[in-house]
């Protein structure tokens, strides 16, 4: 049986229908035992597919659709390339992040292509293309019948799982694009998603070798990730051990609490934060918080479980002494139980850009990340965004939506509020407007990011 490979999530913005647990959970009844995810540029779909497909038992197989520029610019290209392993994996990464960063030149990303397969969409001279890389032919059941230098593989794009989501599909791309329903172009009906028996057979008197190779690409196709907590290092050169030994002592000095009492709390902490290896974690907090007061901005002192901590006390990090008042350090840090530390600082708002700022170029560009997050489709913004394509004037729009409260679903909605069920019926317009903002409700729109989420990793 085939792989499916091309398929568009609901991460490739307004232009799929296609939730991951959903079509993990139809592709297996339909027979699959591989199946992957293509959309275009991101990868924002991958991980929360590869854990939904362990869970139901199938073979995930990665991939990114991105268009290049080559041959000097003179030249497009579209690229539909598979992580073959864990390597192709991580350089699927590099590569949909140097086009997300704004690199479109295909030369730039050759140097990741390692354990990567290149696929090419059939199209008149795609056998003569100097990549100066090794690349398929991706075929699709209506590739007219001839002979490449290169090898084939089936391609079947797959936006939407019954023909039912197809007018949906229509209202996103006229969303998306900002203009009316009625000028969208038509989208093409037979991307739905097929039988494992039926994609296969729709090759099999065409292209025959295309399946044969297909199976013998993915065979070995495995992600192993490494799921281990990667904390930067506050100093390379320097044990961050003997770093943070050396200054929590020397608060203890300061403070005047180098007694027998202190000490013996003091190395029963370290060697418990050593064990659990968050040494770095200190030190970078306390590196944050010394930024943060040679600036002289106000800075809070540490809250929750972490007061019961005397070396955050010794570091100045928190501001109550543990010892002095009876305070647990297992309630912060336990090494029967595995978990990363939590320091609650209060940080200005007003200065928050100086601390993100000061973290990149502390720890460097790639080792600290501002956390992206997902705007969806809520309950009023589906209404107003579909039902404006169906030409529904602004102040009627303004009555639909304030008959929906903030905690309320579409459906909730429908189901409680007589007056909001009235509206949607009292046109057949509405009727038809509402069903497919019930299906789009809770997809992804667009990205954006955190306002003080910042991931920083070794």
């Amino acid at each position: 049986m085939l792989a499916q490979l091309d398929t568009k999530t609901v991460y490739t913005f307004m232009d799929s229908m296609v939730t991951i647990e959903e079509y993990v959970k139809r592709a297996k009844n339909l027979g699959y035992q591989t199946i992957g995810i293509m959309d275009i540029h991101s990868l924002y779909a991958a991980y929360g597919f590869l854990e939904a497909c362990q869970k139901e038992g199938l073979r995930p197989i990665i991939g990114c659709e991105l268009d290049w520029k080559y041959n000097n610019g003179q030249s497009e290209i579209l690229t539909k390339l598979i992580a073959l392993s864990t390597k192709g994996y991580q350089n699927l990464m590099k590569i949909s992040t140097a086009k997300m960063t704004g690199q479109d030149d295909f030369d730039s990303i050759r140097q990741f292509l390692q354990d990567i397969a290149v696929i090419v969409p059939f199209k008149d001279g795609v056998d003569k293309l100097d990549l100066g890389v090794d690349y398929y032919i991706g075929i699709y059941s209506d590739t007219p019948v001839q002979s490449f230098d290169h090898p084939v593989l089936p391609l079947h794009t797959v936006r939407f799982f019954q023909e039912n989501q197809l007018e949906s599909l229509q209202v996103l791309r006229a969303i998306k694009d900002n203009i009316p329903l009625n000028q969208v172009n038509e989208i093409e009906h037979q991307q739905v998603l097929l039988s494992a028996e039926r994609l296969t057979m729709s090759f099999m008197d065409r292209y025959p070798q295309a399946i044969s190779n297909l199976a013998q690409l993915v065979k070995n196709v495995s992600y192993h990730l490494d799921k281990k907590v990667k904390l930067p290092r506050f100093n390379r050169q320097r044990p961050a051990v003997e770093e943070l030994r050396e200054k929590a002592q020397a608060g203890l000095v300061e403070k005047q609490l180098d007694s027998p009492l202190y000490q013996e709390r003091l190395d029963k902490e370290l060697a418990i934060i050593h064990q659990m290896g968050f040494d770095d974690y200190f030190l970078i907090v306390w590196d944050l918080l010394r930024f943060g007061r040679s600036q002289g901005y106000y800075m809070g002192m540490g809250r929750g479980s972490a007061v019961g901590s005397l070396v955050a006390y010794a570091l100045n990090i928190t501001g109550i002494d543990p010892v002095k008042h009876n305070l647990l350090f297992e309630r912060f840090l336990n090494s029967e139980r595995y978990s990363m530390p939590d320091i609650d600082i209060d940080i200005p708002d007003v200065h928050r850009s100086d601390f993100i700022r000061y973290v990149r170029d502390r720890y460097g560009t790639t080792h600290a990340a501002q956390i992206v997050t997902y705007s969806t489709f809520g309950a009023k913004q589906a209404i107003r965004d579909v039902f404006k394509r169906f030409g529904t004037p602004e102040y009627e729009l303004t009555n639909i939506t304030k008959k929906i409260s903030f905690r309320d679903s579409l459906e909730s909605a429908y189901q409680r509020n007589a007056a909001f069920r009235q509206i949607i019926n009292s046109k057949i317009e509405y009727q038809k407007a509402f069903a497919i903002a019930r299906q789009i409700e809770g997809q992804p729109r667009q990205t954006s990011i955190h306002a003080a989420g910042v991931v920083v990793s070794d």
